[in-house]
């Protein structure tokens, strides 16, 4: 018997597929399970994110379909599918999980501070920053204080009661009276 045969009988008394195969992580597969006897059945394995349904609906038999999504951290290699359906409830298949070239390495963070370029720009803002802080410091730091705030809120008051006087005048003066 051929080794073409030999799968098309092996594929006839059940057996598992998954596509693409292998499959980059974060990738959705289809799944296929042939040798169920019900409509459902379910598609487990350590590098699905979550369970796989399974069901038929497709005209052909006894083949249940369904579509599993690849933890985006899968470690590459083969993995396991476990199928559990209505008669066949043995049934198992693999997947390959091949390393994620496009995943990008993890920026890397210094554990020393760094001298980076800037055209000597850091001592002139380091600079600026102290000016500011002794600025500060010799107003008192903490910005107005109680006697501050009452002076002000005396003389926004004596403002408002200034224009408001001045507007019952003029029109006083416009009334003729």
């Amino acid at each position: 018997m051929t080794a073409p045969a030999a799968l098309a009988n092996e594929w006839d008394r059940g057996g598992v597929s998954a596509e693409p195969n292998p499959a980059d992580p974060g990738a959705h597969v289809k799944i296929r399970v042939r040798g169920c006897d019900g409509d459902w059945g379910v598609a487990r394995s350590p590098v699905f994110v979550n369970d796989a349904r399974l069901s038929s609906g497709h005209g052909d038999g006894r083949t249940l379909h369904g579509e599993a999504k690849i933890r985006p951290h899968a470690d590459p290699g083969w993995h396991e599918i476990r199928i559990k359906c209505e008669g066949a409830d043995g049934l198992r298949g693999s997947i390959e999980i091949r390393r994620d070239h496009h995943r990008p390495d993890p920026h890397h963070s210094p554990v020393w501070p760094v001298h980076a370029g800037g055209g000597g720009m850091s001592a002139e803002v380091a600079e600026t920053t102290r000016l500011a802080a002794a600025a500060k410091k010799s107003h008192g730091g903490d910005g107005p204080g109680l006697p501050h705030t009452v002076i002000g809120a005396v003389l926004a008051a004596a403002a408002t009661l200034a224009v408001a006087g001045r507007a019952i005048t003029l029109r006083r003066r416009r009334n003729g009276g």
